[in-house]
């Protein structure tokens, strides 16, 4: 996944000689995108790479970067001349031997989307978002070699959700109808409409054997190679909600919605199947039985019986906050739940009846709202976890001793308090003496708050002397136990003594991001073990050496130049609020980004491997989207 679709990510440890490459891809193959049978193998394009399932071992193989695939991010498969799989994604196009478990060629080309291919006369055409435009591509396999031939953009239409071949036409499923040609005797630009009869919008289309189905949002029908479209069956509320639909006979059709499977037939509509808990995608057919594509796994169905088939995997493909547990395992969270090495998982959505005993998958008991904000191993052994719009809690800890168990609440106090209340908290962090800090929001004029057990104490902006502003995201504390928080254009150190909900003294302070300019706005901070202040900007990433002094915490602010002016790390990357300083057990400082990978320096200022940190281009990282590290 890519974007704000929040990408996967690569996971990866700094040793000493340690060469770009010496990384290890984790990925989710469970998001099922689109899906094919070739004999006894059912191949699958998803969201973690290409799945290959055998269906009479029952062996499971998913190929990713690790393997030489370019992209996993996956849209669609098709098998082409000499049985080689033809991928698409929003990257472009690869080609990929299915018998020796290689990729042959990668076609980017300012690809945007891929939505379908076709074989026509041992060619192949892909419908292609390109520069904006959509249209068919075209490759020729010759000589054992693949070529790129062209592109035929269509300025009229504005999207093609598919392709078939009937007879010797190619139909395209648009926005304004099918519109279908011969690419040997016509060129692209000059096809026209097929099947005119036929209301818009199309939902969906598939063909087998020269007869082609078409769903449209008031009727069904089955069109034979020369002869008129037959309406099958029509006027079912359920049209409109269609993902997928397949030939299985002559006018003999099954096809699936969100979450039920339906057989169809000359004036039959029959649900066979529903179940609120899966998420069907894609549907094909093998030998009289379909197989369904779902978001967790994939699932053959013979009329009667669904059975779910997926590997012990991690549900979490896009992970928005990533932490190591105490004994070294991986714990990644997004909105929709957990997933722990193992691999365990904590879904927030509802359960499948009868999924896969093979997916380790339990239900959780709380909501994570629309993001996890941030994360931090706590020193008691326990995970902690910011929740951005949750109706349950703004922070939560788990126990991860022996699976994934809520060990504590935190509540923030917020402005309404009506049944309907969401907490949103954008940083945490845990001091010294093993309180828990949370910056807050929605919590009007209080956005501070401190937990211990079941203590809180909530600072207003008035006790902070005006110090604290709503505008408070990023909390970190140092090594003398004073907790720093980010604001829109300073820094603010608060110093307690004794029990912080009723402190014998208290000192707040105000400090400026750039000491030579007034306003700064820090993205992010982050305390190393060797007690510097480390501040993501805008204009790249500077430190402040942190000293005993309440008064005076900053004895220097650098990286410097030869003149004495402030000279950020990256500079020319850019920097948002979701990005992350992290730092590994050597004190080596990783800062993310969402559109340059990831940026290391170590604490003496030098850059690993170079400026240029690790990306998609020169490691296996499988985006330049990276949400934690």
């Amino acid at each position: 996944m890519r974007g704000l679709f929040l990408l996967p990510l690569a996971f990866c440890l700094l040793f000493p000689q340690v060469r770009v490459g010496e990384m290890k891809a984790i990925t989710s193959s469970l998001d099922v995108r689109s899906l094919i049978v070739s004999k006894d193998e059912i191949i699958l394009a998803t969201g973690g790479g290409l799945g290959v399932y055998h269906t009479i071992s029952g062996e499971y193989i998913v190929n990713t970067k690790d393997h030489g695939l370019m992209d996993t991010d996956l849209t669609t498969v098709h098998k082409g001349p000499n049985g080689l799989l033809w991928i698409g994604s929003k990257s472009g196009v690869q080609v990929w031997d299915l018998n020796d478990e290689k990729r042959l060629d990668w076609f980017q080309l300012d690809i945007e989307m891929v939505s379908g291919f076709v074989t026509y006369k041992d060619m192949v055409y892909g419908t292609v978002k390109q520069n904006g435009v959509w249209g068919i591509m075209e490759f020729i396999h010759s000589n054992d070699k693949i070529y790129y031939r062209d592109f035929y953009g269509r300025e009229d239409i504005g999207y093609i959700d598919d392709i078939v071949k009937l007879g010797d036409d190619l139909i395209l499923l648009t926005d304004l109808g099918l519109i279908g040609g011969n690419p040997h005797q016509t060129h692209p630009i000059y096809w026209n409409k097929r099947f005119i009869q036929i209301g818009l919008p199309i939902i969906a289309m598939a063909e087998k054997d020269e007869e082609l189905a078409i769903v449209t949002s008031q009727t069904i029908y089955s069109i034979q190679l020369n002869k008129p479209p037959v309406p099958m069956v029509t006027n079912q509320i359920e049209f409109s909600s269609i993902r997928s639909i397949a030939v299985r006979g002559p006018l003999d059709y099954m096809a699936v919605t969100d979450s039920a499977v339906y057989h169809i037939g000359t004036d039959l509509f029959e649900k066979q199947f529903s179940d609120p808990g899966f998420h069907f995608s894609d549907i094909t057919i093998s030998n009289f039985s379909s197989i369904i594509g779902t978001n967790i796994g994939f699932a053959q169905f013979d009329g009667i019986t669904l059975s779910h088939i997926a590997g012990n995997e991690p549900i979490i493909a896009a992970p928005q906050v990533i932490s190591i547990t105490p004994d070294n395992k991986i714990f990644m969270a997004n909105a929709r739940g957990i997933s722990m090495s193992g691999w365990t998982n904590l879904s927030t959505f509802a359960h499948a009846r009868g999924f896969s005993t093979s997916l380790n998958l339990e239900q959780s008991p709380i909501d994570f709202g629309n993001k996890v904000s941030r994360i931090f191993l706590g020193n008691d052994g326990y995970i902690y976890m910011g929740l951005i719009y949750s109706t349950t809690s703004g922070i939560v800890s788990f126990d991860v001793s022996d699976g994934i168990k809520v060990q504590q609440l935190y509540i923030p106090t917020a402005q309404s308090t009506n049944d309907d209340e969401t907490f949103i908290v954008s940083g945490i962090t845990m001091d010294g003496k093993g309180n828990i800090w949370g910056t807050s929001d929605n919590n009007y004029n209080l956005p501070l708050s401190v937990f211990n057990g079941n203590q809180s104490r909530h600072f207003s902006i008035g006790e902070s002397g005006g110090v604290l502003s709503n505008n408070s995201y990023a909390i970190s504390a140092d090594n003398f136990n004073r907790v720093w928080v980010s604001s829109s254009s300073k820094l603010v150190m608060y110093k307690y003594s004794g029990d912080v909900m009723d402190p014998t003294s208290e000192v707040w302070l105000e400090e400026r991001v750039d000491p030579g300019i007034t306003m700064r706005t820090p993205l992010d901070i982050n305390v190393s073990s060797k007690n510097r202040l480390w501040i993501l900007t805008p204009i790249g990433l500077i430190h402040k050496d942190l000293q005993v002094s309440d008064t005076n915490p900053v004895s220097q602010t650098g990286p410097t130049a030869t003149n004495g002016d402030l000279f950020p790390y990256f500079p020319n990357v850019v920097f948002n609020t979701n990005s992350r300083i992290r730092f590994d057990p050597r004190g080596n400082v990783w800062v993310t980004s969402e559109f340059d990978g990831i940026h290391i320096v170590t604490e003496n200022g030098e850059y690993w491997p170079d400026i240029n940190g690790l990306n998609e281009s020169n490691s296996n990282l499988l985006s330049n989207h990276v949400n934690d590290v």
